[in-house]
Formats: C-alpha cells, structure tokens, sequence
C-alpha cells in the first residue's frame, strides 16, 4: 500500500512539473508615434485603460479622470514639466526611475511610454 502511495505521489509530482512550461508572451503590439501627440486622443485613453481605477477623483493624486486629469498632471509642474520629460515626475513614475513604478502591474511598452514623453517634449499640451 505504501508503494502504491508513493507511485501515486510520484506520478503527481511528475504530472505537475512536466505540465509547466514557460512559452514566450507574444509581443505587444507596438503603438504608432503620431507626429502630433493629442492629449485627448492619445494620451487620456492610455490613463483611461491602465491608471483610472486608483488615480480617481477621492482616490491616489493626480487625478486621471478626463474631467481632471490635465489640471492635476500639470499644475504647478508638480508632475508634469512641459518640455522636460525626463525631467518630470510622471516620466520617472512610468520608468520607474527614482520613483515608484506606474502602474504597479507592471511597466508600459515603450511605445506607450514614447507617446506620454512626445506629449511631454513637444510643451504638453491640452489639444
């Protein structure tokens, strides 16, 4: 019966760690660099789809609901310093550089990323 146990177990184990396999992610899709970056367009859906659920209005600052979310990233240059992505809070939080890594999930593409810096370089504009 103890043999019989252990057979039992051994062919589980072996089940279990033959089953496991690591295969590769496909690639995420690359996201197009526009030549100009719409904040509306291009840069609120990207807080729409990945930040909203914590940055809300009553939840973490900034706020990134599209009513407030222009205001609160670039009042003050608190998060946002036009024309100095790498100079900016957000970009920090996005690459994780100095600052806690946004969205905690984990990072965004760099596409994703290039499109918030574009935005950022070329004066941040609320278009």
């Amino acid at each position: 019966m103890k043999k019989t146990i252990q057979y039992v177990i051994m062919l589980t184990v072996g089940l279990m760690a033959t089953s496991c396999y690591y295969d590769t992610m496909p690639p995420e899709p690359v996201v197009p660099l526009p030549d100009v970056v719409s904040y509306s367009e291009d840069v609120q859906p990207l807080w729409n789809e990945s930040c909203i659920g914590c940055h809300k209005s009553g939840g973490t600052a900034p706020d990134l609901t599209a009513a407030n979310s222009y205001s609160a990233l670039t009042a003050n240059n608190k998060y946002v310093v036009p024309g100095n992505a790498a100079g900016s809070k957000l970009h920090k939080s996005l690459m994780g550089d100095g600052a806690a890594l946004m969205p905690p999930g984990g990072k965004w593409s760099d596409s994703k990323i290039a499109i918030v810096d574009k935005w950022i370089n070329d004066g941040a504009l609320n278009n």
